[in-house]
This record gives C-alpha cells, structure tokens and sequence, in this order.
C-alpha cells in the first residue's frame, strides 16, 4: 500500500524526528497542545528527553485522519529536546510542518520499527 505524504523533498532531523516543510490536508483537526510550554512530535520510550516544538500565540498542531501530525505556525518557533544538553535547538520559520519518526529495519527479524531514544 503507498502511503499518502504531502512532504517536501526538504528534511529536518531531530534525533528520531523528522520534520518537513508541507500544506496542511482537508479535514485536519486542531489538536490540543502537550501543554502550554511546548508539543511533543517525538516521545521519548526510556529517558523522558522528548523532542518538541515550542508554542506560541501564532502556533498550532493538527492530525490528520491517517494521523499525521502537522503545525502551522505564523511566528518563528523552535524544535528541541526537554533535557537541552542532547540536541541542539534548531529553529523553525513560519511555514506548515509535518512531523514523523525515522523507522530501522532489522534485516535479521525481518522487522521494520520507528527508531527510540
């Protein structure tokens, strides 16, 4: 099955997560932040150390139905890490974002899975 994607051709890597300069598709909802300091795009399994984008007056997440995480955000913003000393910060332009997590395949089990911190 080919998977839908309104991506660019345009990466940004931030650790597991992958963000992409995209549009947002017909029938996205908002979505309630992870709290009122910053979203997470990218949960950390074992150390707490998410990957999240900032919030700001000007910045909001929506899902699609497949649920595909998108931002819009008309305001500077920035993805970064809750613990600062893993990533940098890497600082996002106003835009449409799409997020996602780099997947690795272990050829051994034959198993395709989403990377974790």
């Amino acid at each position: 099955m080919k998977q839908k994607t309104t991506q660019s051709t345009n990466v940004i890597l931030h650790g597991e997560a992958m963000i992409f300069s995209s549009t947002l598709p017909k029938g996205a909802k908002k979505i309630k932040t992870s709290n009122e300091e910053y979203h997470i795009i990218a949960d950390s399994e074992t150390t707490g150390n998410h990957h999240v984008v900032d919030c700001g007056e000007k910045v909001e997440f929506y899902m699609d139905e497949d649920g595909r995480m998108f931002m819009v955000n008309e305001e500077p913003t920035q993805v970064r890490c809750v613990h600062a000393n893993r990533h940098d910060a890497i600082p996002l332009t106003t835009g449409t974002w799409e997020f996602g997590i780099q997947e690795e395949t272990d050829h051994f089990a034959q198993h395709v899975r989403k990377v974790q911190d």
